[in-house]
């Protein structure tokens, strides 16, 4: 006697569609055919992948919707659930000992993403001359993963490491170490050293520990103190920790650059004290100069030696991250590093004795290169060192604390443009909601503003899909990459950084547009799926707004996780999270027809 069908809990069939009869002589008894219209989750699609001959047509072509049939076999015995293969027709063969489950399967590829043209505000000289020098280096000279490991250094004689006590130090610097330069602090202009003290005392202020999460795991606070200066908008993201930069350039009333009679005089318009504007705007000076000398020094010693010649990387840098550390912090031990034994390290200038320890790696193949010895190279107080090109491709780099006391450093950087700036989220947004005007979100495809009769329905259920799924994805992008950043950091944070407080707002008065929009979208789903009749709504767009809804939560559910990690009970309570209006709302499943009558999405999507 055949086993009746039935579905384990463990099981849950997720999707638009109905259960179907086997029509008779099709089947056996005991196979269940379902019409599951969906994108195949990725689980289910590694197993296919896996486990079937060969791809599934389509799958990894152009997108498209294939029909195909999914048969799993459901073994009682084992509790266990096993694929068993794809066919373009239902099975006609049976096995009496397993529960068998059939799909009728149509799945939808993923389109391959597309990076985002920047916006024609943003395309400017500056901009044209990077992104062309980006590509000649790329073209020449590869990417870091393929750099050639640097020249071996053959009167290598076993030392752990050498200093500029050894005879040798000199030879090695030159011959595998090239790239790495330094200058004392005598060579270096009176002025440079009094506008960085300047500029570091008045910035005292707005120093604070970051709370990083490196490698996904438990969050942690940093060692050293650090803000972040650049260009106006800019930001820094690593571990998993978006850094908002103060400007070191007056502003206008949109966040860009500008030119004041009273240079900072604008900083302290939207916020700033006086001392802290004139700090930032000393720091933007001594960047000029360092821009300056590095070229110099690129000129001089690494662009003889490119292929082509020439052709070296820039030192236009937009911004960089300064470090305030107190090496006696009874609380916040440093590392000792370990390898070579030569101190107490840290990640990057100092008011006392100090150095940089430097070792060879091989860039592609990874590892450090054992026949280059590691160098320590001692830097007094007030000394600048470089590391130009591509350098860091191929090196590693520590800085070994001094003796006890306070140590400043200002690391400054070519950082990537584009995603990462105020100009490119605010220009995008901006673009977006002119656009997304053009449509009606009440009626969906079969209501499109400015489209004349020679336009199709399919076309236009195309273009409205094509639209919602741009809005769902840019609502995560203002939501985890810019929104719950912000928040993360705290009111301290909130209230030192005056330049992003405008961009802030307005970033989430774009979120609640966008969300009520997608209320809108997902009340007119609910409406047409309810109605017996065929609807004027693509089935398509029921995949996407599922799949952006799906990962919208996935997100907050790891950032809800986020912030609940116990680093937090440990500092003051004005540097941990806080609710962002927008964001967090307290509402239940009960709630949802309240929550999309009044253009909001519930906070739990689940």
């Amino acid at each position: 006697m055949a086993l009746q069908p039935q579905v384990p809990d463990n099981v849950k069939l997720r999707g638009f569609g109905q259960k179907c009869a086997p029509k008779e002589g099709d089947s056996p008894p005991y196979l269940y055919v379902y019409e599951y219209r969906t994108i195949l989750p990725k689980p289910i699609l590694s197993t296919i992948t896996d486990h079937h001959p060969s791809p599934i047509p389509s799958i990894t072509h152009r997108p498209s919707l294939i029909a195909v049939w999914c048969v799993i076999i459901y073994r009682p015995a084992f509790n266990s659930i096993h694929y068993y293969k794809t066919c373009p027709r239902p099975p006609d063969h049976h096995h009496n000992h397993h529960c068998i489950i059939c799909f009728h399967l149509t799945i939808m590829a993923k389109k391959r993403k597309r990076r985002d043209k920047p916006s024609p505000s943003l395309k400017t000289e500056s901009n044209d001359v990077k992104s062309c020098l980006a590509q000649r280096l790329k073209k020449y000279r590869g990417i870091a993963a393929n750099t050639p490991p640097p020249p071996i250094y053959e009167s290598h004689s076993g030392n752990n490491f050498l200093t500029p006590q050894s005879q040798a130090f000199e030879d090695c610097l030159d011959t595998s170490y090239k790239g790495f330069c330094y200058d004392p602090p005598e060579e270096l202009p009176k002025q440079l050293h009094q506008q960085y003290e300047a500029s570091f005392r008045g910035m005292n202020d707005l120093f604070l520990y970051d709370t990083i999460q490196p490698g996904k795991k438990r969050l942690t606070r940093t060692s050293v103190t650090r803000t972040l200066v650049g260009e106006p908008g800019s930001t820094y993201k690593y571990l998993g920790l978006r850094l908002f930069s103060h400007p070191w350039v007056d502003v206008d009333v949109d966040g860009n650059a500008t030119d004041a009679k009273n240079p900072g005089s604008t900083l302290s318009n939207i916020g700033y004290p006086a001392l802290q504007s004139a700090a930032l705007i000393e720091m933007g000076r001594v960047n000029q100069f360092l821009r300056k000398r590095s070229n110099e020094l690129l000129e001089e010693h690494v662009s003889p030696n490119t292929v082509p010649v020439g052709l070296v990387g820039s030192a236009d840098y937009n911004l960089t991250l300064v470090n305030k550390m107190d090496s006696t912090a009874t609380k916040r031990d440093l590392k000792k590093e370990s390898a070579y034994g030569m101190g107490k390290g840290t990640s990057s200038k100092s008011c006392d004795k100090w150095g940089v320890a430097l070792r060879a790696m091989d860039g592609g193949a990874g590892g450090v290169l054992s026949s280059v010895p590691a160098l320590m190279v001692p830097l007094p107080s007030g000394s600048l060192y470089y590391m130009l090109d591509d350098f860091n491709h191929n090196h590693e780099h520590a800085v070994i604390a001094g003796s006890d006391g306070v140590r400043y450093s200002s690391t400054h950087r070519v950082a990537r443009e584009g995603q990462g700036t105020w100009q490119y989220i605010r220009d995008k947004t901006d673009q977006f909601i002119v656009t997304a005007s053009k449509f009606d979100f009440t009626a969906g495809a079969a209501s499109t503003a400015g489209e004349g009769s020679k336009s199709t329905a399919k076309k236009r259920k195309d273009k409205f899909i094509s639209v919602a799924r741009a809005q769902q994805m840019l609502m995560n992008e203002i939501e985890f990459e810019w929104l719950r950043q912000w928040y993360i950091q705290g009111r301290k944070h909130a209230s030192l950084h005056h330049y992003w407080h405008h961009p802030v707002e307005k970033l989430c008065a774009s979120f609640c547009k966008l969300e009520k929009a997608s209320a809108s979208v997902v009340k007119l789903l609910k409406t047409q799926s309810s109605k017996e009749k065929e609807n004027c709504i693509s089935e398509d767009l029921y995949d996407v707004i599922i799949e952006c809804l799906s990962e919208r939560s996935t997100l907050r559910k790891a950032w809800k996780e986020r912030y609940r990690d116990p680093v937090f009970e440990k500092i003051p309570e004005d540097e941990r999270p806080f609710n962002c209006s927008c964001l967090d709302r307290v509402t239940n499943v009960d709630q949802m027809e309240k929550c999309l009558s009044a253009g909001q999405m519930p906070e739990d999507l689940d």
